[in-house]
């Protein structure tokens, strides 16, 4: 595939995200897709991966991917953005609470038959839980002292 068909796919990838539409985000994979967030385990095939995706929108909403760099070979990418979004449920155990997190992303894709074959995703947890718990302190804190 050519660059610009592969950020035609990771864009629609985007979007289908962005929208929480878990049809469109699956139809940019392949059915035997392989998809591992490093911390999170590998998961295989659109039947485990589609609980990822529904987490993801069940707990994060008004997410933003501004692009920092994208690289590409024969057949992948490596795409590293800033995420940002507002996390609304629980996310790595730590309540939400409508916190606006933002993070590095790293994604490796790997592409066959115009589609995405594998997604290795590499995210910065420890800014994300560090910013819901510093959150969740100030909310407390608030609370003690009748705020």
């Amino acid at each position: 595939m050519t660059p610009a068909e592969m950020d035609a796919v990771l864009d629609r990838h985007f979007a289908g995200e962005a929208a929480h539409d878990l049809e469109a985000t699956l139809a940019t994979l392949t059915e035997d897709v392989e998809h591992d967030v490093v911390g999170l385990g590998v998961r295989k095939g659109h039947a485990e991966v589609a609980p990822l995706y529904q987490a993801l929108f069940d707990g994060a909403t008004d997410e933003i991917y501004e692009p920092i760099r994208r690289m590409y070979g024969d057949d992948f990418m490596v795409d590293e953005v800033m995420m940002t979004q507002t996390v609304v449920g629980d996310l790595y155990g730590v309540p939400g609470n409508n916190t606006v997190v933002t993070a590095r992303l790293l994604h490796v894709l790997e592409f066959r038959d115009g589609l995405i074959s594998r997604e290795n995703v590499w995210m910065d947890t420890g800014t994300i839980i560090a910013q819901l718990t510093a959150a969740n302190a100030a909310t407390q804190a608030a609370a003690e002292s009748g705020a």
